[in-house]
């Protein structure tokens, strides 16, 4: 464990290191009723599989691997009613606190998912062409405004912006905007994005995560690091990052 001081902005926080020697653990999402992060992280070699989804409490910093999804990827949590979404390479399920497992059928079939949010209704991107989709009333609707992006993160912040990242950038939507624009270009190996329990906007790039504000058109960066790889708030908005090999919680010093 780690005791290490840093700075965000002018607090002092503490390096707790919740999880050690996992391999690259991407794409987070957290579950504030439970507060339990869901993540992918590299399968071992013995796998048949190339990624795994893990539940990792953050309460008792127990975990587990969710065993019957192929190669679960992307997950996202609809905070008002704690459903928990995962996508893989066979479509996207609901995960079932019960049985600690996702419930089969899936409930969008056939599609390859990269990344997810979920904001009143639940956003994807499929791997394929990487489209953002929406899922209403259990119908599946391509974004038409942001297609042909290649969108490989997506988020809604608390103002219901809708913030795209793809290899050239950041690009904003405003709620009724009919087109993105882009407004930042100069972060290096954006790894995603996500929001506090205010709504806030924030991205995690490999050197740094940076708070982003969507009425002045800036990205700031509130965190160097040496390697970033994933980033998600917690029930009380500590910060949950990871690098290569753990996930690490900031705690107010």
């Amino acid at each position: 464990m780690s005791d290490k001081v840093v700075k965000v902005g002018n607090k002092l926080y503490k390096k707790h290191v919740v999880l050690a020697d996992v391999n690259i653990p991407f794409k987070f999402s957290i579950d504030r009723n439970s507060n339990k992060l869901f993540f992918c992280m590299n399968a071992d070699e013995f796998s048949d599989q190339s990624f795994q989804n893990v539940i990792l409490d953050l309460n008792t910093e127990s975990v587990n691997i969710v065993p019957n999804i192929r190669n679960g990827f992307a997950s996202a949590v609809d905070q008002n009613t704690g459903s928990v979404y995962l996508g893989g390479s066979d479509g996207i399920y609901l995960y079932n606190y019960q049985t600690h497992d996702v419930e089969k059928p899936p409930i969008v079939q056939g599609v390859d998912v990269f990344d997810m949010y979920f904001k009143d209704n639940l956003y994807f991107v499929d791997t394929t062409n990487l489209d953002l989709h929406v899922l209403k009333n259990n119908q599946k609707t391509i974004v038409s405004s942001v297609e042909e992006y290649g969108i490989h993160h997506c988020v809604i912040d608390g103002s219901d912006n809708l913030i795209l990242v793809n290899p050239a950038g950041v690009y904003l939507m405003a709620k009724e905007a009919k087109s993105p624009t882009r407004f930042c270009n100069n972060i290096e190996n954006i790894r995603g994005i996500t929001t506090d329990i205010h709504g806030q906007p924030f991205l995690i790039a490999q050197h740094g995560i940076y708070a982003i504000d969507c009425k002045n058109n800036q990205v700031t960066m509130v965190l160097p690091l040496e390697n970033g790889y994933a980033l998600a708030f917690d029930k009380d908005n500590n910060i949950i990052f990871s690098d290569g090999r753990s996930v690490v919680k900031l705690i107010p010093s």
